[in-house]
């Protein structure tokens, strides 16, 4: 129940019932007031002050304040803490974030952070209480928002969240009560859904819309693709040590028929960088197309003339892994790179295969070209999922996020983005659409292009 300690999707899926952020990002990735009703900068940005809601009471009937957000932010950047908040949060101050007042809270930074409320919204970034104790937040939640904890144990496969009777938005939430129940195996969400078992599911895999696209009883909302899903492999080891195999691998995939094979049209084609092609920030020229012959003279430059040879991990832990995986063996292969695909249990995977072995699927939620730059590809990154340890990409990023004039932050973004494109280890071909199914009777929830962003406040149903 910690947000601090958020991993994985699943634990969002509670943990954004019961907790909520001071600042929240759009799902066109604008920074949107929750728990601060405005902020302001001074003229070089190295001082943001935030003017916080009044009459917010945490669940336990205190009320919120400036405390409480010095304190919630102040936790994160402890690495014992918050991994996640460590590694997004790095260009804050501890001691620089104070309380003004009772209702007012201060960022002084060293540098220019000319985007910080965007990136103070990141996914750990929910409010606790002024002492709150990790060990305490493990199994009990004391948040801000619309539904109270009432049934959670850590690992349990049902969490029971009632609706809070004090929550600060009128009329909200329109739900008594959230029944959220953990389940990893498609055919069962499917079966569920159609069944009517359940009212909403926040994740549909690809191979369920072809059941779902056209049924009645079932309602699919969707956004547009930002989900980024891609290979990432250790550039500091064989064979991915030579920045020729790399290119390689990027050059043997079909973007267009990954997108309509693996995610049958629900997306977009990516470039290799963790921005949308489509986004302001995206690279804004298409992603390389597939040649297997220069793949294969590539990787004879690197001394592998016979091909190579690698194991890939995946799970079915997020719709469209597994798939992904098996569809880049087949593309992978003519140009003698043999793929040996290992399907890892999803109970687990991000704890004992992630972050372990040299190449594996991963993916990413939307977010704002700071933290997508940073978070897996700093050198100091606790998330460096590549090993990608370049001090000038690094210095590029913070550059960008220092310089105030739009167009001048977009170029360095996208000098940035080039570098991962040409030499970095993420084989990024697509991003997903999030796409959740409502049973018929069932309203007011649209996924988030960040599916860590969840909001439950405007959901109903009728019986």
């Amino acid at each position: 129940m910690d947000p601090a300690a958020l991993i994985g999707t699943d634990s969002a899926y509670h943990i954004r019932a019961v907790y909520e952020p001071l600042v929240d990002r759009s799902k066109t990735m604008e920074a949107v007031p929750v728990l601060a009703e405005k902020w302001e900068s001074n003229a070089d940005a190295t001082e943001w002050t935030f003017h916080l809601r009044k009459g917010v009471k945490f669940h336990d009937g205190s009320d919120l304040g400036a405390a409480d957000v010095v304190y919630s932010y102040r936790r994160l950047l402890d690495p014992a803490v918050s991994p996640g908040g460590f590694s997004t949060l790095a260009f804050l101050d501890a001691q620089g974030i104070t309380a003004v007042d009772a209702h007012t809270v201060r960022f002084k930074v060293k540098q220019p952070v000319v985007e910080l409320p965007m990136l103070i919204a990141t996914k750990y970034a929910l409010m606790v209480r002024d002492g709150a104790k990790s060990e305490e937040l493990k199994t009990k939640g004391n948040g801000t928002g619309p539904f109270v904890q009432e049934t959670f144990s850590i690992n349990g496969p049902v969490r029971v969240m009632r609706r809070n009777p004090h929550y600060w938005r009128t009329g909200l939430p329109k739900a008594e009560c959230l029944q959220i129940t953990t389940s990893l195996e498609s055919t069962s969400r499917l079966s569920a859904l159609l069944s009517g078992s359940v009212d909403l599911s926040l994740a549909v895999d690809p191979a369920s819309l072809i059941t779902l696209k056209d049924n009645p009883a079932v309602s699919l909302v969707s956004t547009p693709g930002a989900t980024s899903l891609y290979l990432a492999v250790w550039t500091d080891t064989a064979p991915f040590d030579d920045p020729r195999v790399r290119q390689a691998l990027k050059l043997v995939m079909d973007r267009q028929k990954i997108l309509d094979t693996v995610l049958l049209g629900y997306g977009e084609t990516g470039g290799d960088t963790p921005i949308p092609l489509n986004s302001p920030f995206g690279l804004a020229t298409p992603p390389k197309a597939a040649d297997v012959e220069k793949a294969k003279a590539l990787l004879a430059e690197a001394g592998h003339p016979n091909g190579i040879e690698f194991d890939l991990y995946t799970s079915d832990s997020y719709p469209g892994m597994l798939l992904l995986a098996q569809v880049y063996a087949q593309m992978a292969e003519p140009a003698g790179i043999k793929v040996n695909v290992i399907t890892s249990p999803a109970e687990g995977y991000w704890d004992t295969i992630w972050l372990k072995k040299p190449a594996v699927i991963s993916y990413t939620s939307a977010r704002p070209p700071a933290e997508a730059l940073t978070l897996s590809l700093n050198t100091k990154s606790e998330w460096n999922e590549t090993h990608w340890h370049r001090p000038d990409f690094d210095a590029l990023v913070v550059k960008a996020g220092q310089t105030s004039d739009p167009q001048q932050r977009t170029a360095l973004y996208r000098d940035a983005q080039r570098m991962v494109a040409e030499e970095g280890g993420m084989i990024l071909p697509i991003f997903t659409s999030a796409v959740a199914g409502l049973r018929q009777g069932c309203s007011g929830y649209t996924p988030h292009v960040d599916v860590n962003r969840i909001d439950y406040a405007e959901l109903s149903c009728a019986d």
